[in-house]
């Protein structure tokens, strides 16, 4: 591993582990800046060794994950909308470049099929407790489903992408059951030790399919 990649994922599970590992005494100083280190550190490594367009979204997209993590520490309830747009348009930019060179083959078509069967489930689940927030949640399912198929879908995608897009969609969807459904025992926990594992996982797999696209 190159010395850049291994220092920087070193800055990535030291502040991620940090954070998970001070979960339980937050709000501490400084807080959102321990959280949103280990992703901006994915962003570098992104605009830094991604080469071309594709680099360049991802590392955009890991931004506004980055800008919903800040978001939501400072006050998940008063930026919760504001948040959850910037992870939607984070998104967005992993689709454009997850999308490229698409193609429908056996075993990712039952990938695609079980987001979608998960989408539904999980909507029909939600949608009767949202309330007010029913268009913004909808849509950023919609949005993170899409993520995941688009994952699926893309030709040249490394496996390890497909996992992380799954695991984010986990990440969210615990976010959700935790906030409109009913407690998650060490939701906490388990959001941010999912929601890390898919972005290294994202990152992973992106640079692994920028060496073979070479």
């Amino acid at each position: 591993m190159p010395s850049l990649n291994r220092v920087i994922y070193i800055v990535f599970f030291c502040f991620a582990l940090i954070f998970i590992a001070s979960l339980n005494i937050r709000p501490y100083p400084g807080d959102f800046i321990i959280k949103a280190i280990p992703v901006l550190s994915l962003a570098l490594l992104a605009f830094l060794k991604i080469p071309g367009i594709k680099g360049k979204l991802l590392g955009i997209g890991f931004l506004f994950s980055d800008l919903g993590d800040i978001l939501l520490e400072l006050d998940r309830s008063a930026y919760f909308v504001f948040g959850l747009a910037a992870f939607l348009i984070a998104h967005i930019f992993y689709i454009t470049v997850f999308i490229r060179k698409p193609v429908l083959v056996k075993p990712r078509s039952i990938i695609i099929l079980g987001i979608i069967a998960y989408g539904i489930v999980l909507g029909n689940i939600l949608i009767p407790q949202l309330g007010s927030m029913v268009i913004p949640v909808v849509a950023y399912l919609i949005v993170i489903l899409a993520m995941g198929i688009s994952a699926s879908m893309g030709s040249n995608n490394h496996f390890f992408i497909i996992i992380g897009a799954c695991l984010f969609i986990l990440s969210d969807s615990i976010i959700a059951v935790n906030k409109f459904l009913m407690p998650v025992p060490f939701s906490s926990f388990w959001i941010m030790t999912i929601y890390y594992s898919a972005q290294f996982f994202i990152i992973s797999g992106s640079l692994k399919s920028s060496r073979n696209d070479a």
